[in-house]
């Protein structure tokens, strides 16, 4: 916790020196025109501009003949993960942004080195910055020299405009003999098993070999003269054999998978986010922990409600990061003036990076809507082009707000004392400014 709350601060200082909002007006992507004709199968034809925007951005299309759950409860994602694993025969590769040799972790690195001992390929990438010397020397002694483990530092290239030490590898992915994949917003740490809420998505199906191809260019930085990952054959016809009998699975859903780097001139993600609250027609509900956005998708936000969008935020009452809560707070009487509703989630921390939008598009990943994650780190996020999966999601959203969240009204704000005022507004201008 102290870890963590140190190099944000650290980070809010470094990008109120050197900005980073400046890459939205520098790194413009290409806007295509809507086609005349249907490109992708399985995505509707007023959503064929984002699918193609998304494919100009990252190289990677939709996929569609893909089998898909939702993951929003803990045990859920620990019970088919080690289900998946104990199955395991021959890789196993993993990228997160935080791993630690707590009980959660050092459960999860004892089955990978138990995996590498029975002949797996067991690969590991972790970020640096994300874990201390001691939690990494813990780990690397648990797995011990039979599984590939690599820490993600990021040294700006020369030609490159990044900031050094900030660019971090955010991705949560977890790769099970090339057919299985996970991604969304869980580290391995006793915090997201055991007590916040999170959610991610367990896929089978073409788009895993997409996930794939997001893990090797990570992989690519960390360790570059590395052998060539694992990929199932067939994996649509696997998708449809696939079975977990305790899970709801949605088959033949269309999936687009998004990444992120700081070293390219695209931000996909921003892009993907815009456009979808740009277009949005009945609703934008989304889970977004950190926060700010820039300037451009805070307008995007306000104009959606201003068009008569219903636009919900859920956000966490107890953020881990004390300054993320300054940061929330800081945009609340402008959200609520625009017409935007926010519910606080009471309790733990709710770490959920989901965004919902007119009961057909649901976004899941590791970026939170802000400029970290916009501009900064590297990131990946899964677009479900879905009917069925997006109202499951919506449900779900609405008992939230019914049983865990309470709702924030422009009365309340304004009987904040000057002092929570100014503690905001101070927090605002040393990172929220740089849209």
């Amino acid at each position: 916790m102290r870890r963590r709350f140190t190099y944000l601060f650290s980070v809010s200082l470094l990008l109120m020196l050197q900005g980073c909002g400046y890459r939205a007006l520098l790194y413009r992507s290409y806007i295509p025109e809507e086609p005349d004709t249907v490109v992708y199968a399985g995505v509707r034809t007023g959503y064929q501009q984002l699918a193609l925007l998304m494919e100009k951005d990252t190289g990677l299309e939709p996929t569609v003949g893909n089998t898909l759950s939702l993951l929003p409860g803990n045990s859920d994602k620990w019970t088919v993960m080690n289900d998946d694993l104990a199955r395991a025969v021959a890789s196993v590769y993993l990228e997160h942004y935080m791993f630690s040799p707590d009980s959660v972790g050092t459960v999860m690195a004892g089955i990978l080195k138990d995996k590498a001992a029975r002949g797996a390929d067991v690969r590991v990438i972790i970020d640096k910055t994300a874990n201390s010397v001691a939690d990494r020397d813990s780990l690397l002694h648990i797995l011990g020299d039979i599984v590939s483990f690599y820490l993600f530092s990021s040294p700006p290239p020369p030609d490159v405009d990044v900031t050094p030490g900030v660019n971090r590898d955010h991705r949560k992915i977890l790769l099970v003999d090339g057919h299985t994949g996970y991604l969304g917003g869980r580290n391995l740490t006793d915090d997201y098993y055991c007590h916040w809420r999170d959610a991610d998505v367990r896929i089978t199906g073409p788009a895993v070999e997409h996930l794939t191809r997001v893990y090797k260019a990570t992989l690519d930085i960390a360790a570059p003269q590395s052998a060539g990952l694992n990929v199932a054959a067939d994996l649509a016809e696997r998708a449809l054999r696939d079975t977990v009998p305790y899970l709801e699975q949605f088959r033949d859903v269309t999936v687009q998978v998004v990444y992120d780097s700081p070293i390219d001139h695209l931000l996909p993600i921003r892009n993907c986010f815009e456009w979808v609250i740009g277009q949005a027609r009945d609703y934008f509900w989304f889970y977004n922990p950190y926060t700010p956005p820039p300037f451009s998708t805070l307008k995007a936000l306000k104009d959606a409600a201003a068009r008569g969008v219903d636009v919900r935020w859920i956000v966490p009452a107890n953020n881990d990061v004390a300054l993320e809560k300054c940061m929330d707070e800081s945009m609340y009487s402008e959200l609520l003036d625009a017409g935007i509703r926010i519910f606080e989630w009471q309790g733990n921390m709710n770490h959920t990076k989901q965004y919902l939008s007119d009961d057909y598009l649901m976004i899941i990943g590791s970026a939170n809507m802000d400029n970290l994650s916009f501009f900064l780190n590297y990131e990946d996020l899964a677009i479900i082009y879905d009917e069925r999966v997006t109202k499951a999601a919506a449900d779900t959203y609405r008992r939230d707000i019914e049983t865990r969240c309470r709702e924030i009204t422009l009365d309340e704000v304004g009987r904040w004392t000057l002092r929570r005022r100014l503690r905001n507004w101070l927090v605002r201008l040393l990172g929220g400014s740089l849209g």
